[in-house]
């Protein structure tokens, strides 16, 4: 006898599936806004050239000058997500404020107010700051990381699938096929799909591409792993709890 779904179970499929489209979103932001801005970006500012000598400064220059600056004040805050790493500029006639860093070393964490740094200064913004030898990049400046851009991406894509399978399912009145257990399954699957082909293209500096490349059929074999892993194991008792309510 066939299950007919209930018009609730219809509505929360249809709606289940209409959410897959955050993540679809999501996913052609990422590689069709910010993937392309950043690999410009990064390359213009590795390209730009030193300011000329003795050339009045301006609030955006695609130049790169350095600057003198004197600390005004740093904040160093280690508290997980919520840490804050930033140094308050001033002195300059331009380009005077707030520099956010990634972290507090080797410079941030030395440094006191008063002190003389040296700033170098691309389109209006500090991309780093130079104290006796020692040097620190700033959150601002560009950075060739392409591959952990495309794996947020390729995750977001690989998540609307999912979501919208589900949906699917439920739209169709076959949820018990999949239970809570599962679908932890395949997220964390298909996040170390994601994940794992990032950092390795990082540490190889292989291009931003081959990450979806890697992990979309590694991904795709996880799944169908997980698929009949849970199919052969759903009559042990205690393995099948937790099915996802029609």
């Amino acid at each position: 006898m066939t299950h007919r779904p209930s018009p609730w179970t219809r509505t929360g499929g249809a709606m289940l599936a209409a959410a897959a489209l955050v993540p679809a979103a999501a996913a052609w932001y990422v590689f069709a806004v910010i993937l392309p801005d950043d690999a410009e970006r990064y390359r213009s500012y590795t390209a730009a050239v030193a300011c000329p000598a003795g050339s009045p400064g301006t609030a955006h220059e695609e130049c790169v000058r350095t600057v003198p600056f004197t600390v005004a004040g740093t904040v160093v805050r280690h508290a997980g997500k919520s840490s804050e790493f930033r140094a308050t500029l001033d002195g300059a006639p331009l380009w005077n404020g707030t520099v956010p860093f990634g972290d507090a070393g080797p410079l941030l964490d030395d440094l006191k107010p008063g002190d003389q740094v040296d700033g170098t200064v691309w389109r209006g913004q500090v991309m780093r700051l130079e104290r006796a030898g020692v040097a620190q990049a700033s959150a601002d400046e560009p950075r060739d990381e392409a591959q952990f851009t495309a794996g947020v991406g390729t995750f977001a894509a690989l998540l609307a699938v999912l979501t919208a399978v589900l949906g699917a399912l439920r739209f169709t009145g076959r949820p018990g096929t999949t239970t809570a257990a599962l679908v932890r399954q395949l997220f964390l699957w298909t996040l170390l799909a994601c994940g794992v082909p990032a950092v390795l293209a990082f540490w190889a500096d292989l291009p931003w591409w081959t990450v979806p490349a890697a992990a979309v059929p590694t991904a795709l074999l996880a799944a169908e792993a997980v698929r009949r892993r849970h199919r052969n194991t759903d009559g042990v008792p205690g393995f099948g709890a937790g099915r996802l309510p029609a």
